[in-house]
């Protein structure tokens, strides 16, 4: 099935994705850049398939990428042999009929595709459209093709120099110094930052709350909070929505150090006036993996919360409704730190011993939260 959009074609959830390339291992410019820059890795393994000739119009450069938050196939489809050559019809047909080959036993599977040639390449849309129907037009696959303006937008939407430099945004590459060690080596994603990003590295504990929390969740997490230390860790947050937002407030309020996720785009990032006093980006990190200025889309925020759970060395979760939970069990284990659960005694536990997660409840000597297992555990 082919459906035709566009926009930034990173800013599409998909578990195949086709980038245009050349065979003499360059990716230089549009969506190729955009491909290099976020998957440093696979350039580089598609730079020695140049070398070795096995790129060739008709036989493109598979890379599977895994990392934290997802796992997709890239797909180097030559339109051109050389950079500096313009693509040719005959080049694109060849592709065509291999990806149609690839895709006939992968039915679930969402593919992105680029205006194949259509850029730098020089080809007319109208007919390299015609022939994507032609040969992918009866594929089971979902196919989202983009227009060719697509490539402009989103290389322009990936970088946006001047705004973020005006606002003091930088960006983390898996290559940098400063990205964040748990994720060296297990992942590709390009980090956007404000703030304070030396706080990455200290001892965090990420929070996960239900979004819908009651009075009774909010106080007993407050209660929590209450006993833990000011200085020494930083909280892991969301900023998916309200109670998100009014969490950080409290948090802030009492002299925490945080590191936030956002799960859109960095320069969408609005800080409430009632939040304005106590946001000081010397204590406040905010970070952003998706495109400067993407909106928020519903995936992103799964995405960002995985991305909290694999930073944290400890995750802190306090939700009366586990069913929502369940959810993202399998995200839970696999984050490599200690767990620990707010207890309510008319809950069912079972959903917590299979994530062998330790629970907060009261010390009977003081009436108070018991937080000191958490806090031997950092």
């Amino acid at each position: 099935m082919i459906e035709f959009v566009s926009g930034d074609i990173f800013d599409y959830d998909a578990n195949i994705r086709v980038n245009t390339v050349n065979c003499v291992g360059i990716m230089g410019a549009g969506v190729a850049l955009m491909f290099k820059n976020r998957y440093p890795d696979m350039f580089v393994d598609y730079a020695d398939a140049c070398r070795r000739n096995e790129v060739k119009p008709g036989k493109p450069h598979v890379w599977e990428h895994v990392d934290l938050l997802s796992q997709c196939t890239i797909v180097n489809l030559p339109t051109k042999v050389h950079w500096k050559n313009p693509s040719k019809y005959e080049y694109i047909e060849k592709g065509l009929i291999w990806l149609r080959q690839f895709l006939i036993n992968k039915e679930n599977s969402i593919v992105t595709l680029p205006a194949l040639g259509c850029g730098h390449g020089g080809l007319e849309w109208e007919k390299v459209r015609e022939m994507i129907i032609q040969y992918l037009g009866d594929v089971t696959s979902k196919i989202l093709v983009f227009e060719p303006s697509s490539s402009t937008k989103a290389l322009n939407q990936s970088v946006h120099d001047t705004e973020l430099e005006i606002q003091d945004i930088h960006k983390l590459l898996p290559n940098d110094k400063l990205y964040p060690s748990k994720l060296i080596g297990r992942s590709a994603l390009e980090i956007y930052y404000k703030g304070n990003i030396e706080l990455l590295k200290s001892k965090s504990v990420a929070i996960v709350v239900n979004p819908k929390s009651t009075d009774r969740e909010k106080n007993a997490l407050l209660q929590v909070i209450n006993e833990l230390p000011n200085s020494e860790f930083v909280f892991l947050l969301g900023f998916s929505n309200s109670y998100e937002t009014e969490l950080a407030k409290e948090i802030l309020s009492k002299g925490f150090r945080v590191v936030i996720s956002i799960p859109y785009g960095i320069l969408q990032l609005k800080v409430r006036k009632d939040l304005e006093s106590y946001w000081d980006y010397k204590k406040i990190a905010v970070l952003s993996t998706t495109s400067p200025k993407q909106i928020w889309k519903n995936y992103e925020g799964v995405n960002s919360l995985r991305f909290r759970l694999k930073l944290a060395n400890i995750t802190l979760i306090n939700s009366l409704e586990i069913e929502n939970l369940k959810r993202y069990e399998n995200d839970i284990k696999k984050s490599v730190n200690k767990i620990f659960y707010i207890n309510y005694w008319n809950r069912d536990v079972d959903f917590f011993n299979r994530l062998t997660a330790q629970r907060i409840g009261l010390n009977p000597n003081t009436g108070k939260p018991n937080v000191l297992p958490l806090l031997d555990s950092l």
